[in-house]
């Protein structure tokens, strides 16, 4: 039974004395033990059926997925926006370093038609 395996890995799972448990150590023990977590999705499940229904549920959890790709996609877009722009500057700053190196050698020129 499901039970009789959680409450064996709750036994073999060292809980910190503090109550708090990093998250790497949290899911290391959740690979180890996977139904360890059995309880809280079955709640989460029954809570589910009782409140607004699965049906209601699926709907929002494509919802939830469509706007994090959506956010996902406008990241990406701002990303590639600011390499453009980054490129641009370096392009930009190149250029007037080159300008710069040009005038420093006209000036150069000059003097040395001076003397």
């Amino acid at each position: 039974h499901r039970d009789d395996f959680v409450v064996r890995a709750m036994k073999e799972v060292d809980l910190p004395v503090g109550g708090k448990m990093p998250f790497d150590k949290f899911e290391s023990d959740c690979k180890k033990f996977p139904h360890l977590l059995y309880p809280a999705f079955r709640v989460q499940e029954k809570m589910r059926q009782r409140f607004f229904g699965p049906r209601w549920w699926k709907q929002k959890l494509g919802r939830y997925t469509e706007a994090k790709e959506l956010l996902e996609q406008e990241k990406q877009k701002e990303q590639e926006l600011e390499d453009i722009e980054r490129k641009q500057r370096y392009i930009v700053s190149e250029e007037l370093k080159n300008e710069s190196m040009e005038l420093f050698e006209i000036r150069k020129r000059r003097r040395k038609k001076r003397r």
